[in-house]
């Protein structure tokens, strides 16, 4: 290779006759030779390549190409992660990390493109974590869906769509589950990291389609493509023709197989084309029906908000597992994943009954009291003082049947005196036979016996920093 100077400096010279077009500049040892022979393979006639560089090079040392990967896997991208925080919100980002969930597809499609972000799709470990999610963050909000493949709900004006139709341990098995290279990136909120496919980014950049062809929904796929053509993506003949080829695999015989493949898309599900039909199964008249589907009233309005009054109709839908519950003063109590009981309006459908006594038998409960000197005294009447080992009884009143208030520990933020300066959290056990109800996160008792102070240490973890009010579905 000849060198001229340019600018008082000594660059490169090619020219017709010097450029090896047959160069593979994969072959070559370091990024530099790599960047020279891709150059002279683009100075071939009726070049059609199109070059773009992802990653950077050292031009002092000139890396090894490996080194050089290596190099770009370890990015921390932290303006992305920022990016993504501000978007997400700090209620949103708590409740991602407290559940170790995945944000992957879309989103970390749009923050590396530089793309308005127009939705969220959260992924769960496993089913336990999704359904303490929604417990947790539920107020009687605003469902805009819910299929079998997941649940989108509007949070704090964000549409966030919760994935439920698997659970995945790690980025990779999502990435298995999607259809194109170009979505396949996701960040981690257990280590807060992002992870990328290989070709995630050089895919992007290229604007080209690669098909997966074991993605989970390939109809659906096909279906995309259209989708990302309008933001200026190519696909090729054969990359067309494995999707389909794909699709022809499915060999499905029944009408749940074809509503699992084309349910939850676009607004009016698919599958609702099908709602009232025998399970006598014709593809031929599935393909009839599907012919009139943009004459459908409902083709081109966005999705009504479905109003649920209560997390529990949601979750008995979503749940896979049967969930434990009792019965005790002829009301239903379910048993959370967090350990917790929660009042049901009815019993569940889905769920195995146990005997009250084997769950309360050995709860302990808990009551932020003032501290006066080791004297413990009620928020409410200061004039009725707990005593370490004694026996607490409620005094009588005027109206109702006297009763002493408590929380479970896991749900002490909830206690209205949770923010004093002046409290000591008490720990309390009781009867059966002494327990009266549960409301919300309150748990009322006739009497109870007081155990011990329980030390900061123990119960800090359960305390928020911020108190925070707000509905995260408003």
């Amino acid at each position: 290779m000849t060198y001229r100077e340019h600018k008082g400096k000594l660059v490169p010279t090619y020219s017709s006759n010097n450029a090896n077009y047959n160069t593979n500049p994969l072959d070559k040892k370091t990024a530099k030779d790599y960047f020279e022979a891709l150059y002279e393979k683009s100075l071939k006639p009726s070049s059609y390549y199109n070059i773009c560089f992802l990653g950077w090079v050292n031009p002092k040392t000139f890396q090894p190409i490996e080194e050089v990967e290596e190099l770009n896997k370890g990015m921390d991208y932290q303006f992305e992660k920022n990016k993504l925080y501000a978007h997400l919100g700090d209620k949103l980002v708590k409740e991602l990390k407290e559940y170790k969930c995945f944000i992957a597809g879309g989103t970390i499609t749009s923050l590396f493109c530089n793309r308005e972000i127009n939705d969220i799709d959260v992924y769960f470990r496993d089913e336990e974590s999704l359904i303490q999610f929604i417990e947790d963050s539920w107020s009687s909000g605003w469902v805009i869906t819910n299929t079998k493949k997941a649940t989108l709900v509007k949070f704090q004006g964000k549409d966030v769509q919760l994935i439920h139709f698997d659970y995945f341990k790690n980025a990779q098995e999502i990435f298995d589950t999607f259809d194109f290279t170009v979505c396949m990136g996701a960040f981690d909120f257990a280590d807060e990291k992002f992870y990328l496919h290989n070709d995630f980014l050089k895919h992007n950049s290229q604007r080209i389609l690669i098909f997966n062809k074991n993605t989970s929904y390939p109809i659906v796929s096909l279906l995309r493509v259209q989708k990302y053509k309008d933001k200026g993506y190519t696909i090729s003949k054969p990359e067309m023709l494995r999707i389909v080829m794909t699709c022809m695999k499915l060999n499905i015989t029944t009408l749940s197989e074809l509503k699992e493949q084309i349910g939850g898309m676009y607004g009016v599900n698919y599958d609702r084309l099908f709602e009232g039909e025998s399970e006598d199964f014709s593809l031929e008249n599935a393909i009839d029906k599907i012919e009139n589907l943009s004459l459908d009233d409902d083709y081109f309005k966005a999705p009504e908000f479905m109003e649920f009054e209560d997390a529990e109709e949601i979750i008995d839908e979503i749940r896979k597992q049967p969930i434990k519950f009792f019965k005790i003063n002829d009301v239903y109590y379910r048993i959370r994943t967090n350990g917790t009981i929660k009042k049901s309006n009815n019993k569940p459908k889905n769920g195995i009954e146990i005997d009250a006594g084997n769950k309360l038998s050995n709860m302990k409960l808990y009551k932020f009291v003032k501290n006066e000197n080791n004297t413990y005294r009620s928020y409410y009447d200061s004039k009725f003082e707990y005593k370490i080992g004694e026996i607490a009884i409620p005094q009588n009143r005027s109206y109702g049947t006297p009763l002493l208030y408590f929380n479970e520990l896991k749900e002490i933020n909830e206690s209205p005196f949770n923010s004093r300066k002046d409290k000591a959290l008490l720990e309390v056990e009781f009867e059966v036979d002494d327990f009266y109800s549960k409301d919300g996160s309150q748990i009322t008792l006739k009497k109870c016996k007081v155990i011990r102070e329980v030390p900061k240490e123990e119960y800090q973890q359960y305390l928020d920093d911020e108190q925070e009010d707000d509905d995260p579905f408003a």
